[in-house]
């Protein structure tokens, strides 16, 4: 719907009113003027009536017609004004422009039947005698009491309508003149009034786009500055109100995006309307190809959805374990709590999912487990050979002395095994709290330094199986590092490729400098190999890919576990290649630039 601006509302009317009441009081003016001069001309006319009543009262007594008609051609000539005398029944005896003889009767006149009746007023009409606009005024002719006739004034009018026509046009003139000027001051002051409400609307318009510095102006009329004053006060108020909720809002953004949980919001639809970037990376979709989808679309997991619908109908926040399989086909583990929320009138609007990623956990705790049940079997094993030994002993082989020494033999044995695998795991509890509690001291030393000293604490090993091993370093290659647990690392490698590698055969043990910022240290051996589904967790503590033949080499499970705390105790990775009948290659990489900064905390 077209609506018109309130300046073309006022303006309009305003203009139309001032030319009504021109129009008005012109129109007023003329009929009032005219009135005015046909009111002096019928008094004139009566008042030389009253003069000449005397003389041509005498001059009708004495029947003299004759100078009754030369007086009133003498004195109509002299006065500009018609004079006729009329007798009571209507007969006109004298007239001072025609021929008496040839006149009608004038007894029906409305100026002589006034002036009869004794009540005179003017008349006006068309003389068909003059053939022009007239105006009559008759008075009586008394004698005696007894009215004897009539004496009739009467001059023409027309120069009074061309005068009164030439003044009407004037004040027409006049009052064009005055609605111009009251056009424009009508314009100006529908300018003054529309002015402020247009700058108002603007202003309010600046408002709604969020721009509240430029204020409106207090000024002008009362009513008009009193709500540029509250309109600014509202302004003041939105503004505040504004940045408080966009405050709260990105406070509120920044908790929602940096939460390590995810959370999810869904509508009673079960539609997702937010998500955060944590729930979006555990569910690995990206956040704007889930909102607004229905959750069971989006994510294609009947559990979070049956979840989902388990908050939207609870009252009260639920919990539970939600199992997700990812595109990748790996199997995720989340915690998930969840709780509905309401809007202003207690009405259910939507829930909020919160998940944490338990993957890990779960994992942690299934190895936890593992480690638990691999620690007593490993140390069940030596500890049920030493018992048993030990009873056969006491129950009468210590009778026959080859038997016994062959189980003393035996329970040493164990025993060092045992002793073997516990300083292992002392070993490994020390670099774990060590990594925890303190940082580890590096010191800058040449790398080949604790490469020789592994390889000749490995070498009666070594040539017990008639396995030559090589080495080949840089003398000049340097790096920050802990030599004793660099030194550990190595001959565990070194013993660990000695146990795999056929008799007769050769190890390679070399360091290099593969970029600016990495040094590789290898340990390979040319023995049996490891197949490729043992690689990923050969570094977990009593894994073996080969358990028997592990055990009959005297292995405890742990040296690789303590090969890789070390290795991770400096910042640096370890890695495995392997081919079953070719052989295996253990990389150690350093860095050299996180070398260097432990070097400078230290």
């Amino acid at each position: 719907m077209h609506r018109k601006r309130l300046i073309w509302q006022l303006y309009p009317s305003q203009l139309l009113i001032t030319i009504i009441a021109l129009l008005i009081a012109a129109g007023y003016g003329a009929y009032s003027l005219r009135a005015f001069q046909l009111a002096q001309i019928s008094a004139g006319l009566e008042a030389r009536a009253r003069l000449t009543q005397e003389h041509v009262l005498t001059l009708l007594t004495r029947n003299n017609l004759n100078a009754l008609q030369a007086f009133c051609t003498t004195a109509g000539k002299n006065s500009g004004t018609r004079l006729t005398v009329i007798a009571a029944d209507g007969k006109v005896l004298a007239d001072s422009d025609e021929d008496p003889g040839r006149m009608e009767n004038h007894s029906d006149r409305p100026e002589i039947i006034a002036a009869l009746a004794g009540r005179p007023a003017p008349s006006l009409r068309f003389s068909h005698t003059l053939q022009e606009n007239m105006m009559y005024v008759a008075i009586p002719l008394v004698q005696n009491g007894k009215t004897t006739g009539v004496l009739r004034t009467a001059i023409p009018i027309t120069f009074i309508d061309h005068a009164l026509r030439a003044i009407f046009l004037k004040i027409v003139w006049g009052c064009l003149i005055v609605a111009l000027l009251v056009a424009l001051v009508a314009w100006f002051i529908s300018q003054r009034i529309t002015k402020p409400l247009e700058e108002m609307r603007l202003g309010a318009e600046r408002f709604a786009n969020g721009a509240f510095t430029n204020k409106l102006r207090e000024e002008g009329a009362e009513e008009v500055a009193s709500l540029a004053k509250a309109m600014n006060a509202m302004a003041d108020q939105l503004d505040g109100r504004i940045k408080t909720i966009a405050r709260q809002h990105s406070q509120l953004q920044a908790i929602f995006s940096s939460m390590v949980e995810g959370v999810i919001t869904v509508d009673t639809e079960e539609r997702i309307l937010d998500i955060n970037q944590a729930g979006a990376r555990l569910l690995n979709i990206a956040p704007k190809k889930l909102r607004g989808k229905n959750a069971l679309v989006a994510v294609r997991n009947l559990a979070l959805q049956r979840f989902i619908s388990q908050a939207l109908a609870s009252a009260k926040p639920i919990e539970g374990e939600i199992d997700l399989t990812d595109r990748e086909g790996q199997e995720k583990y989340f915690y998930a709590h969840g709780t509905r929320f309401q809007d202003a009138s207690d009405m259910t609007s939507g829930a909020i999912i919160v998940i944490n990623d338990v993957t890990n956990l779960r994992r942690l705790e299934n190895m936890r487990r593992d480690f638990v049940a691999n620690v007593s079997h490993e140390l069940k094993t030596p500890i049920t050979s030493i018992e048993g030994f030990a009873e056969t002993l006491l129950d009468g082989a210590l009778e026959s002395p080859e038997d016994a020494r062959r189980f003393v033999e035996i329970i040493a044995k164990q025993s060092k095994r045992l002793h073997a695998i516990i300083e292992d795991l002392l070993a490994l509890s020390r670099l774990e709290q060590e990594n925890e509690q303190t940082e580890l001291a590096l010191t800058e030393e040449k790398i080949i330094n604790p490469l020789r000293r592994a390889i000749e604490t490995c070498g009666l090993k070594a040539d017990e199986k008639k396995i030559s091993i090589e080495l080949a370093a840089d003398d000049d290659l340097t790096a920050s590092l802990n030599s004793p647990l660099i030194e550990q690392a190595i001959t565990n490698l070194i013993v660990n490729a000695i146990k795999y590698s056929d008799e007769g055969g050769r190890l390679l043990v070399r360091a290099e400098q593969r970029d600016e910022e990495t040094i590789a240290i290898e340990v390979q051996d040319f023995g049996t190999g490891v197949a490729a589904q043992h690689l990923p967790r050969l570094f977990e503590r009593f894994y073996r890919s080969d358990a028997a033949r592990n055990r009959k080499l005297g292995g405890t499970g742990l040296g690789l576990a303590i090969v890789k705390h070390i290795v991770q105790a400096h910042g640096g990775e370890v890695g495995v290649q392997s081919e079953l009948g070719k052989g295996t290659t253990f990389t150690i990489l350093f860095h050299t630039e996180k070398h260097h900064e432990n070097t400078n905390e230290t």
